[in-house]
């Protein structure tokens, strides 16, 4: 028995180093093959990150700023100024660091999950997931994001004495929170998972507020920069309000962004603007108060209306298909010129990903659904009738929907979620072929 038990370790192993070899080629593979330049808010945080590597601090065109996360260009920054130059291929090469090194977090978490076979299934998936393969390639927060929010994950699966886990949660959370900064929110989300693992709403609410405490202190110092700089209190970023009204609005019947240029407002809103120092659609610090006000006011007097485009920035999210892929991770390939067997390959690679992000959507929300419905159930029972892990998966997945349902939806904002469905989907056919093994055992 000890030899047999050896020797499939020694198997899993293998498995496990082989598949990452393979992850880590293409990966590298793709940052050298596929060219692509960064555009648009990827742009923003190249310029940032080059300002930091030359001591300008968080700034861009010679102003401080805190419009996004500075979670990674400060990150990419760091990096630049440790490899001594600012080169695009520099920042690539940070990505696919923490592409491997989440990758590897990935396979301890799926080991918490599954078994054995299941787990490694996952993480062959999230391995060649072509999301997370041609993503190295973009300047954006990504891949960042999604590394310290495995590494939340991986802490809060732990069985780490509680004087440790908490505080590291802390950690964790405050960084995914200072890169995106709507994972502020997660000590709630986090508090529900607790109190599905211990049921004690003592014992919940001091982990709760352990964890918030110790989020705000590692934040803490950022937003002391932000009242020194601005003589505004931000406490991460001062864009909230500003993304929550380009996307609920009369104009915006799409669920995406959209340029408020473009918007017809009244004198007296206009007016709002000049009163605090600058025009609109301009938003700097002090405007985010009005723009957030004038949506929240929206989303009151059209439910209706603010319901659908929700449904439509979760459609745009997660049933996309790879259109971000496209647009972001090679838009220096020609596609109009292409010859026609270059054009088939990219026309196939495009269908293979759509593929693949309808099955894991479409499975892992229809698993998120109905695991709902139990955890609701399991809310009211005495007794733990859920396995806690599978549940903190399903909460991911619906906290990331709903930020998603009430801001801005676009395809690569499901990166940070791919995981999450990855894991669901396993799930869901761990549960379909077991029951049908046990009603073909039934019938026989």
């Amino acid at each position: 028995m000890l030899g047999k038990s050896s020797l499939a370790a020694k198997k899993y192993l293998v498995a496990f180093l082989v598949i990452t070899l393979i992850g880590a080629y293409l990966r590298y593979w793709w940052i050298i093959n596929i060219p692509n330049v960064p555009e648009s808010d990827f742009e923003g945080y190249y310029v940032i990150a080059t300002n930091f590597y030359h001591n300008r601090g968080i700034s861009m065109w010679g102003n401080p700023v805190a419009f996004q996360g500075m979670g990674y260009p400060f990150v990419l920054g760091l990096f630049f100024k440790l490899a001594g130059n600012t080169e695009i291929m520099t920042a690539k090469y940070l990505n696919l660091l923490l592409s491997i090194s989440t990758m590897i977090v990935l396979f301890f978490i799926f080991n918490r999950l599954f078994e054995q076979k299941t787990a490694m299934a996952a993480y062959l998936v999230a391995a060649l997931l072509p999301n997370y393969i041609a993503y190295n390639s973009v300047l954006g927060s990504e891949i960042l994001f999604t590394f310290f929010v495995a590494l939340t994950i991986l802490v809060q699966f732990s069985e780490l004495d509680n004087r440790y886990r908490y505080p590291l949660l802390g950690i964790f959370i405050a960084f995914s929170a200072l890169t995106k900064p709507f994972f502020v929110a997660y000590p709630a989300v986090f508090a529900v998972a607790e109190w599905l693992r211990n049921r004690s709403i003592e014992q919940t609410a001091i982990a709760a507020l352990l964890v918030s405490l110790v989020m705000a202190v590692v934040i803490a110092p950022w937003t002391y920069r932000n009242w020194k700089v601005f003589n505004e209190f931000i406490p991460i970023t001062y864009n909230g309000g500003y993304v929550l009204y380009i996307n609920n609005n009369d104009y915006n019947h799409y669920g995406g962004w959209m340029d408020p240029a473009n918007f017809e407002v009244s004198e007296e809103f206009k007016a709002r603007f000049v009163e605090k120092g600058t025009t609109f659609p301009e938003h700097p610090p002090q405007a985010d108060k009005i723009y957030r006000d004038e949506a929240i006011r929206w989303i009151s007097s059209h439910p209706v209306e603010f319901l659908k485009l929700g449904v439509l920035r979760v459609k745009n999210t997660f049933f996309n298909g790879a259109e971000d892929i496209v647009k972001w991770t090679m838009n220096q390939i020609d596609k109009e010129n292409l010859d026609r067997q270059s054009l088939r390959k990219l026309n196939f690679y495009r269908a293979l990903t759509d593929m693949i992000i309808y099955v894991l959507s479409s499975f892992g929300f229809f698993y998120t659904m109905i695991y709902l419905l139990w955890i609701i159930n399991g809310l009211f029972r005495k007794t733990p009738a859920l396995d806690y892990k599978k549940a903190a998966v399903v909460l991911n997945i619906a906290f990331l929907a709903a930020v998603y349902f009430v801001t801005e939806g676009q395809p690569r904002y499901n990166f940070p979620a791919l995981f999450f469905l990855i894991a669901a989907t396993v799930a869901s056919m761990e549960l379909i072929i077991k029951n049908l093994g046990r009603n073909y055992r039934e019938q026989t």
